[in-house]
């Protein structure tokens, strides 16, 4: 295997598991909210929902790797979900979640659609997807392992963020810091649209 092509892989995994998204501000509150153990079945269909998005975004981009048209397309997607998302963490207010008598409120079918919906996401794989399928043995083979290596990190990522929540729980229930905890996320995910922006859409493709 590629040594300098799966030390960029991981790269690329620290900086996008280092500036939080959808999924880790998720699993963070859920668990922040009901607990580690409702984060199970929401974790379990952030991992389906991921394989999923990443073998389908791995065989457009195997298939078009020579059209740029269509790689600006999936990134313009990919920024307009993240967009949503900024607005919807700013509009979450923690005081109108019921809470009682609930186990959970997000399960598989959540986790499953949030990462067809999740901007960051769909820039990220575009990018791992468009660099290193080739490097790790090109078609499936080289899609497989970047699906095999980004899931298994991924995952323990989501399990970290959801034991950090259920240890902070107390502060969402704040009338205060709850929607402050919101908001920050929302600024958070904000720099990271502009970054984005900035950057642009992968192209120059081999």
């Amino acid at each position: 295997m590629d040594t300098v092509a799966l030390t960029g892989l991981f790269t690329i995994i620290a900086v996008a598991l280092m500036t939080p998204g959808p999924n880790a501000l998720t699993c963070f509150a859920h668990g922040g909210l009901f607990g580690a153990r409702s984060n199970i079945k929401l974790i379990l269909g952030m991992v389906i929902g991921l394989v999923s998005l990443e073998l389908s975004i791995g065989l457009v981009v195997d298939a078009l790797s020579e059209s740029n048209t269509a790689l600006q397309v999936l990134h313009w997607i990919g920024m307009i979900f993240l967009a949503v998302m900024v607005v919807i963490m700013f509009r979450v207010n923690p005081k109108t979640i019921e809470t009682k008598g609930v186990d959970s409120l997000l399960g598989i079918k959540a986790g499953i659609t949030m990462q067809f919906v999740n901007g960051k996401e769909w820039a990220f794989i575009i990018l791992i997807m468009s660099k290193f399928i080739e490097s790790f043995g090109g078609g499936l083979t080289g899609i497989a392992v970047i699906v095999f290596i980004t899931v298994s990190v991924c995952t323990l990522a989501m399990v970290a963020w959801t034991l950090a929540g259920t240890r902070l729980d107390n502060i969402f229930s704040d009338e205060v810091k709850g929607p402050r905890i919101f908001k920050t996320c929302g600024v958070l995910l904000g720099f990271l649209w502009i970054a984005f922006l900035i950057q642009g859409p992968v192209t120059g493709l081999p």
